[in-house]
């Protein structure tokens, strides 16, 4: 992947439009169950918007990453090689990681029918404490070490 100095407009967009869908689904996570509960009793489940959100942040995380491979992105702040870097790297592959698994675990509930549900919403749980270790250390880079990290996804460059 290439190493950038900035993220684009276009991966700044991406990064919050998806990360206020990913709180959104976590928040509606109760219709998807109560949408499941309705086809297996056999009925229709009609317009479920956690299972939309779900669609929509698998669609774009899959256009993230083409961006990023295709663009790059900054290098992690700290000393290449330790441990702070390694950790940040790590974290971010966890994060795609996640938010590509965990609507996929929706998908194979809701429209393969397998018994995954409750996987899905445990990495669903994960998922929501590691983003929010990830906006814990992006403040604390911001404001205790002021190393204007957080700009970096502020302002495009």
């Amino acid at each position: 992947m290439k190493v950038t100095t900035g993220y684009s407009g276009t991966q700044i967009a991406l990064h919050w439009l998806v990360a206020i869908l990913i709180v959104v689904a976590w928040f509606t996570g109760e219709g998807g169950e109560e949408a499941m509960e309705t086809v297996e009793k056999g009925g229709t489940a009609g317009f479920v918007p956690h299972i939309a959100i779900g669609l929509a942040i698998l669609a774009l995380v899959v256009v993230r990453l083409i961006v990023r491979l295709g663009r790059g992105a900054p290098a992690a702040v700290g000393e290449p090689g330790s441990l702070a870097v390694m950790a940040s790297d790590w974290g971010h592959r966890l994060i795609y990681l996640l938010m590509i698994a965990v609507p996929l675990g929706g998908i194979s509930t809701f429209f393969l029918g397998l018994d995954v549900g409750d996987v899905h919403a445990l990495a669903a749980n994960v998922l929501m404490a590691v983003i929010l270790g990830h906006a814990m250390m992006a403040l604390y880079h911001q404001y205790v070490l002021k190393d204007g990290l957080l700009r970096r996804m502020m302002r495009a460059g």
